[in-house]
C-alpha cells in the first residue's frame, strides 16, 4: 500500500492579485470606452451624411429625367424609383429636402442654396445638412 500522503492544498488568488486585475481592467476601461463611443457617434453621422448625398443624387437624377427647372415639384415618392426606399437617419432623425434658404454645414455654419439647387437636412442635432457642389465631403 502507497503511503498516505497530505494532499496539497490548492491555493486562489489572493486579493491584491485580484486587485491589480480589477485596476488593470479599469484603466483599459477608462481609455477604451470613450473612443468606442466617439467612433460609434461618428459612424452614425458619416453614415446620415451618405444617406443625405444619396436622396440628394436621387432628386437631381428625376430633376434630369422629368426636364424640370427646379426642386418645387419634388415629393418623397418620387424619389423611390431611384432609391427603392427613403432612407433613414441611424439616430432616428428625420431628412428634409429644401429647394430654396440655407443650410448649415458640419461647423454650423449657414451657408444658402443657389438658385434652381437643391439642399437637405438632418433633424439630429450635430448631423446638420448637405448643399450638392457647396458642403464637400
Amino acid at each position: 500500500m502507497p503511503p498516505i500522503t497530505k494532499k496539497s492544498r490548492r491555493r486562489g488568488f489572493t486579493l491584491v492579485e485580484l486587485l491589480v486585475v480589477v485596476l488593470i481592467i479599469s484603466t483599459l476601461m477608462s481609455v477604451a470606452l470613450p473612443l468606442y463611443v466617439s467612433a460609434l457617434s461618428d459612424s452614425s453621422k458619416k453614415t446620415c451624411r451618405h444617406n443625405m448625398e444619396s436622396i440628394v443624387n436621387a432628386a437631381q437624377a428625376w430633376k434630369t429625367k422629368n426636364r424640370v427647372p427646379n426642386f418645387s415639384t419634388l415629393t418623397a415618392s418620387a424619389l423611390l424609383g431611384d432609391l427603392g426606399q427613403i432612407p433613414r437617419c441611424p439616430d432616428g432623425g428625420t431628412y428634409t429636402i429644401t429647394a430654396s434658404g440655407t443650410v448649415n454645414d458640419s461647423a454650423g455654419v449657414a451657408t444658402t442654396i443657389p438658385a434652381n439647387g437643391i439642399g437637405i437636412t438632418c433633424s439630429t442635432v450635430g448631423h446638420n445638412g448637405y448643399i450638392p457642389g457647396l458642403m464637400g465631403r
